[in-house]
């Protein structure tokens, strides 16, 4: 019989507004990137390195140019990652809603 080794799952809905400290997202449209992080620790640390998936959940942006959002985990570790959310010419975004899960042992 295969060794088994039993998976944890952790997850939440992370909300990134405008009232984080360096929010750059609503910044004076510019042609370089924009972008803002926010810190999730892990209620429970994982034995090793966990999967992240990130899904964007809602948003609030202004209709007043293309919508350009992208959000990514970065610097994961057994304790938590940091969400990075980025935009980019003239789009405008006050909040993006971030549905994250963390798989791993």
């Amino acid at each position: 019989m295969a060794n088994l080794v039993p998976v944890s799952m952790l997850s939440a809905v992370a909300v990134l507004d405008h009232t984080l400290d360096g929010w750059t997202l609503l910044d004076v449209p510019d042609t370089q990137p924009r972008k803002c992080q926010l810190d999730v620790r892990f209620e429970q640390p994982f034995a090793s390195m966990p999967i992240v998936h990130l899904g964007i959940v809602g948003l609030d942006v202004s209709n007043s140019d293309n919508l350009r959002v992208r959000v990514q985990p970065r610097d994961i570790t057994t304790t938590g990652f940091t969400i990075e959310a980025e935009t980019w010419f003239n789009t405008q975004i006050w909040m993006v809603s971030v549905s994250w899960l963390a798989i791993g042992t």
